[in-house]
């Protein structure tokens, strides 16, 4: 009856799949767990209490689906967009701007998670299939401006037709001039309206029909004469990005380009503006020309989202391609070198870069893959973040956003509601997963940038005295409890301007100490004793439940004999509390609060050290073990040593 020493190190494999618990020979076995909710794996090894969220306000009608859209002006300055029904709403220092200020939109609730957008400095474009390009302006705080982008040029038809007809044009030049085309037969017809002729070296885009045979026109580009052109000698192109063609459903910034594809008629289609124009899509074969170029695959795979990078990346639903220039040289309308990578797939589920990878999610949306060079040789890898924690994504996922700072948190919204996160560091080889209830449904997720940390906000969906609610909250390592207030003032029981959470149990923490749970009633609760300063918010449970040991004794292996796990030494950080429970025993409570440090209404001291406890109990091929904190108080654990008895018998 050997008894041995087992000690968990770290957790920087996270909760691990059920399907790699006889896989002990697998070397994240031995630094993941069961389990992990409500708790952030952390890159230096050890867990602690996700944060909580901070209540910021309800969206503006609780029955439309809501999406949340970071602006990023630099890296001090950031906006949340709530984008709604028809409507964009501005966040900035943690409050909604203006009473509150807003801009028509045209994008209903139904279709606002299908758009994308690009941005640099203060100007975002925005992309969806079924409407025309979107720019939004930046002026100040309280003052932007949505309208359709006016582009000087935009891409037509490759190749056009070749009417059996002469047509002549009334001036050659200068660009921008008015221009009457005049055809020898009847070949002309309203519907050319915004249609374009190539003729005599230079492009018209027609602007006016007036019969079969004459329409107007404005030069684009300069004609060399006004010399009639033969039949055959002229072309006609119909515009690419039409109401009744489509427009392109993504769009991102490339080299001083901007670029735009995956249209409903041209879906394999990337089209690049003029450089240093982002509204100039006229093409040509100078370097510095528009460019529309075809993915070429052996099946149609519309695009789904295009990423500028070191070289451009086009994800598609059927693989992973990325297109750039000659040698060393930038990407222009004669040089293109387009290549497959891989061929996973992606969902429309816009993926989010960190640092010189692309997160993505697969097609079938339940594995997250990191596409990138990785070792700068032009040898371009995808490989499966999720791969060891298939089941926190098995319900698919529906929105993301990567956490800088001070984590480096890649946050996933499930279709479930729940959040599954990825605290993510390639350099220590740490991709640790955990899930997260926040009571609610969650739907949209966002990161934006402050002087100090990253902030993470989410419009979550939740049930408040019968009623459906959307809120929008934000992720805070400055709470532990859920859609919570902060709230200070003079001493007093009575705390109101609660009725977001009519009717619900909520902790309250006050003056710094846990004062208990209550139920708020007309938007307020009646603490017991009084308070100058409280959090109040929903309560949730973190916890870390440990996978059975697996040790070599002078039996083999321990796996399938009965074991008993007769203490455990947990090591702390910074902690208030812990419960530990084995087998299924009642959970033991730890002790925090030293000698001398039991005064009412202070908080109790943070400990960082050791706690031991003895348990007792046998199980066969296990030794069950979870410690948990339930209260809205500070919990950090390092590592976890079991003293551990196996019988073979």
């Amino acid at each position: 009856m050997p008894r041995v020493t087992v000690l968990a190190t770290n957790f920087t494999a996270g909760e691990i799949s059920p399907q790699l618990y006889g896989r002990s020979d697998v070397a994240r076995y031995q630094n993941g767990v069961r389990a992990m909710r409500n708790t952030i794996p952390q890159i230096y090894g050890g867990a602690k209490r996700r944060p909580g969220t901070i209540f910021v306000r309800e969206v503006k009608d609780s029955a439309d689906l809501t999406r949340l859209i970071p602006f990023v002006l630099n890296a001090t300055t950031a906006y949340i967009i709530e984008a709604g029904d028809l409507y964009l709403r501005f966040y900035k220092d943690n409050a909604v701007l203006g009473a509150p200020y807003e801009v028509v939109s045209p994008y209903s609730s139904a279709t606002i998670f299908e758009v994308d957008y690009t941005h640099g400095e203060d100007t975002m474009f925005l992309f969806a299939a079924a409407v025309e390009p979107y720019r939004l302006v930046r002026i100040a705080d309280t003052n932007w401006t949505l309208g359709a982008a006016v582009f000087v040029n935009t891409p037509f038809e490759e190749p056009g037709s070749y009417p059996a007809s002469t047509m002549t044009a009334s001036v050659a030049s200068p660009a921008g001039a008015a221009v009457t085309m005049t055809a020898g037969a009847a070949v002309l017809s309203a519907g050319l309206v915004g249609s374009s002729i190539k003729i005599n070296g230079g492009i018209v885009k027609l602007t006016g029909y007036t019969s079969t045979t004459i329409m107007t026109g404005i030069i684009k580009q300069e004609l060399s004469s006004t010399t009639a052109a033969p039949a055959d000698a002229w072309s006609l192109h119909a515009p690419a990005w039409s109401a009744g063609r489509g427009y392109p459903r993504t769009g991102t910034l490339y080299e001083q380009r901007l670029v735009a594809g995956g249209s409903p008629t041209f879906p394999q289609t990337v089209w690049g503006s003029v450089t240093g124009a982002y509204l100039d899509f006229q093409q040509g074969v100078d370097d510095d020309d528009a460019f529309a170029f075809k993915i070429a695959s052996d099946s149609t795979n519309p695009i789904q989202y295009l990423a500028g990078s070191t070289q451009l990346i086009a994800l598609t639903s059927g693989g992973e391609f990325t297109i750039q220039g000659g040698l060393e040289k930038p990407l222009a309308p004669t040089n293109a070198q387009i290549k497959p990578r891989r061929n996973h797939g992606c969902a429309l589920v816009r993926p989010v870069r960190v640092l010189d990878s692309e997160m993505f999610v697969q097609r079938a949306g339940r594995k997250l893959r990191a596409l990138g060079d990785v070792d700068g040789l032009d040898k371009w890898g995808a490989p499966d973040l999720s791969v060891l924690s298939e089941h926190l994504t098995e319900t698919g996922i529906v929105d993301m956003c990567w956490q800088q700072e001070p984590d480096s948190i890649i946050w996933l919204v499930r279709e479930d509601g729940k959040l599954a996160s990825v605290t993510y560091d390639r350099d220590q080889d740490v991709t640790a997963w955990a899930l997260h209830d926040l009571g609610g449904i969650v739907e949209s997720i966002a990161c934006i940038p402050t002087a100090t940390a990253d902030q993470t906000w989410i419009v979550i969906k939740r049930t408040v005295n019968g009623s459906d609610k959307r809120y929008i909250e934000r992720l805070s390592l400055d709470v532990r409890s859920d859609s919570a207030l902060v709230l200070t003032g003079a001493s007093a029981t009575v705390w109101s301007g609660l009725g977001h959470l009519e009717g619900k149990a909520v902790d309250v923490v006050a003056n710094g100490y846990y004062a208990g749970r209550y139920t708020v009633a007309s938007g307020s609760i009646t603490l017991d004793r009084a308070a100058t300063s409280v959090e109040i918010g929903l309560p949730y449970t973190s916890s870390i439940e440990l996978l059975p040991p697996e040790i070599q004794t002078g039996m083999g292996s321990a796996s399938g004999h009965a074991m008993s796990v007769s203490e455990v030494s947990v090591r702390f950080h910074e902690t208030t509390g812990c419960k530990v429970q084995a087998l299924a025993a009642t959970a033991d409570e730890l002790t925090f609060r030293q000698t001398g440090d039991d005064v009412l209404d202070q908080p109790p001291a943070l400990f960082s050290g050791i706690k031991r406890i003895e348990c007792l109990g046998w199980e066969r091929g296990d030794a069950p073990l979870t410690l948990s904190q339930d209260l809205p108080m500070p919990w950090h654990v390092l590592s976890v040593t079991r003293i551990l008895t196996v019988n073979a018998g």
